[in-house]
């Protein structure tokens, strides 16, 4: 049960032409005692603001100048009353009990910057609709899913000190708002895809860590079209792993990786037959490699490995399972 009183927590969602799912993500915060909620509507073109100014004025909209992607949940923690902070996507809400779980495992882990939660993909309610209280959920483990990433392939229970990530999903989870921003927040030039990746190493090297608990749930409401296709995706992917291992990494131990990563991006690119948006992720990666060079400073290996746990390995089995799957007959 949830103490009476708003909880000493903020809230920081990122929206972007989504207004009828950020109407329900800032009534379900509401009602779960958040009433420190900033939305960061990054270009939408919607009327997504309009909306919160007639119908939510008690939101903080900030407006970052158009769609800057990953990075413009930086100026909303900026702007957050609390220290711990969750962060959102426009179309995800923590479930009841969520927050608190992940506060508990701030509390039993003073090393914690960000624990991220449990992904659950449910489908979006009809416009007019309020969210179910047991919606329908459509996929959350599994090969592939953020479950199955930040247990690393476990499925061992996990406590509420929740187990250590090399990553976390950035629109279902909770940071801490000093360390987050002492440490750069996300990283602008990435737009989408590998900031949180990148911030994670970020934090390892300044001694603090992330964690996973499965324990804090989130639903995220399914989109079926309109939003970022995968193959786009992976385009962004491709040419941010090149350019994270080029900051963060030795140079001959970056090659090694740059090409192994973009071995396996090939591989999954012909998987899903998006080859054209690997070789544009490949070209960008190269084209616009001023966009990153002054942010190069390779870290001790220790805070790498640290940083990296087994993430080579966990591509490896995901690829293994996805070629598995193709060879298959159809039925």
């Amino acid at each position: 049960m949830r103490a009476s009183g708003p909880l000493p927590v903020s809230a920081v969602v990122l929206a972007h032409d989504r207004r009828h799912a950020v109407d329900l993500v800032v009534r379900r915060l509401r009602s779960l005692g958040i009433d420190d909620v900033l939305v960061v509507d990054s270009g939408s073109s919607d009327g997504t603001a309009q909306m919160l100014a007639e119908t939510h004025p008690w939101v903080t909209v900030v407006d970052p100048g158009g769609n800057v992607g990953a990075s413009g949940r930086n100026l909303g923690v900026e702007q957050a009353r609390h220290e711990h902070v969750l962060m959102l996507d426009d179309d995800a809400y923590p479930r009841p009990g969520a927050a608190e779980a992940l506060l508990e495992t701030f509390r039993l882990v003073p090393t914690a910057a960000v624990v991220g939660g449990l992904v659950r993909d449910v489908e979006e309610p009809p416009e007019g609709s309020d969210i179910a209280p047991d919606p329908d959920v459509v996929r959350y483990e599994g090969p592939g899913t953020f479950d199955w990433w930040l247990r690393r392939g476990r499925t061992h229970p996990v406590g509420p000190e929740g187990v250590p990530a090399f990553f976390f999903p950035e629109g279902c989870c909770m940071v801490r708002r000093t360390p987050f921003l002492e440490a750069g927040g996300f990283y602008a030039p990435y737009f989408f895809a590998t900031s949180e990746i990148d911030l994670t190493t970020r934090l390892v090297a300044r001694g603090f860590e992330v964690r996973y608990q499965p324990g804090a749930a989130f639903d995220h409401m399914k989109v079926r079209a309109g939003r970022v296709a995968s193959s786009a995706v992976l385009r962004y992917r491709v040419r941010n792993q090149v350019w994270y291992f080029h900051r963060h990494f030795p140079r001959a131990l970056a090659a090694r990786r740059i090409a192994a990563y973009l071995l396996f991006d090939l591989v999954q690119a012909g998987y899903e037959g998006a080859l054209r948006h690997w070789w544009t992720g490949v070209r960008e990666a190269w084209t616009l490699r001023h966009t990153v060079a002054a942010d190069v400073a390779p870290l001790p290996r220790e805070v790498l490995r640290r940083a990296e746990m087994d993430r080579g390995r966990l591509h490896l089995r995901l690829l293994a399972v996805q070629l598995r799957k193709k060879a298959l007959p159809r039925a």
